[in-house]
């Protein structure tokens, strides 16, 4: 998923380029007459599949699950029977070879998904949430939104009656076809859930896998993302060189956020990491 920064896609789609890997990119509907004149973004072996009709993102509103559920289900529509799926925003990048990477999901069956149930973020799902859509740069539908949330506070319980039990978790994850197929399902059935809340891409997946009559097995490994949150902002910071050797001992596979124009980038990041998990008989 990605909305600017066509530079970095490009790099992304580089380094995930490979005959074992089929690609499928949604580009934000406000991005995407400049995706389509200047963003080339092109794939050598990949089979690339750009999404059209592409969904009007915005930050914390449910858009940001319609646009995911539509790479879903673009995914399913090729009856392609892939073993992974990975879901990655366009400022990620693989911090593994993708040798590496397909040695270490070869035989799993795992969900690779962070699944929390503690009540940190009830109040996203218990209450109606109004004016999410525009309100990171708008002071006075932030103030809305949270007038009418105190307005709820003791009269308004949505998770009461619940068809689905609440949990949450990051949004980046991968997953099986399996439980691809599971969200795909369920979603039109849920949407109504997640509708007026913020920030409900976060909590959609691991809401209707946590609650389905299947069993999915959630790694304790998490969703293999490298990403770091300065206190109390919402939106993960920059990768630096500094972040190298915290990197290499994650045991991440891809990792969060890397910007154009940073040290990070531009010494290649991702190709020290590669450096450091090829295999013996590659060098």
């Amino acid at each position: 998923m990605a909305h600017d920064k066509w530079g970095l896609l490009q790099r992304l789609i580089e380094l995930i380029d490979d005959e074992r890997n089929d690609i499928y990119l949604h580009v934000d509907a406000k991005g995407f007459a400049e995706f389509n004149r200047i963003g080339d973004v092109r794939t050598k072996v990949s089979n690339l599949h750009i999404i059209d009709n592409p969904v009007d993102v915005e930050w914390s509103d449910v858009s940001l699950c319609d646009a995911e559920v539509k790479l879903y289900n673009k995914v399913l529509e090729t009856g392609v029977n892939y073993q992974y799926v990975h879901l990655l925003s366009g400022s990620d990048l693989p911090v593994m070879s993708q040798d590496s990477i397909h040695e270490f999901f070869n035989g799993r069956d795992e969900e690779f998904i962070d699944v929390r149930y503690n009540s940190i973020f009830k109040k996203r799902i218990k209450y109606y949430h109004f004016f999410v859509r525009g309100r990171k740069n708008n002071a006075f539908k932030n103030l809305m939104r949270r007038l009418l949330l105190l307005s709820q506070w003791f009269i308004i319980d949505r998770l009461k009656h619940a068809p689905i039990k609440y949990a949450y978790g990051s949004e980046w994850c991968s997953l099986t076809l399996r439980a691809v197929k599971e969200i795909v399902d369920k979603y039109a059935q849920y949407r109504y859930m997640f509708e007026k809340t913020t920030c409900s891409d976060e909590h959609y997946k691991q809401m209707i896998l946590a609650s389905s009559e299947k069993i999915f097995k959630f790694a304790k490994d998490g969703n293999l993302r490298y990403v770091r949150f300065d206190h109390r902002k919402a939106s993960p910071r920059i990768i630096t060189m500094e972040d190298l050797d915290e990197i290499m001992g994650s045991g991440c596979v891809f990792a969060r956020k890397f910007q154009e124009g940073t040290e990070a980038y531009e010494k290649d990041v991702p190709a020290c990491c590669f450096l450091k998990n090829k295999h013996i008989d590659e060098f």
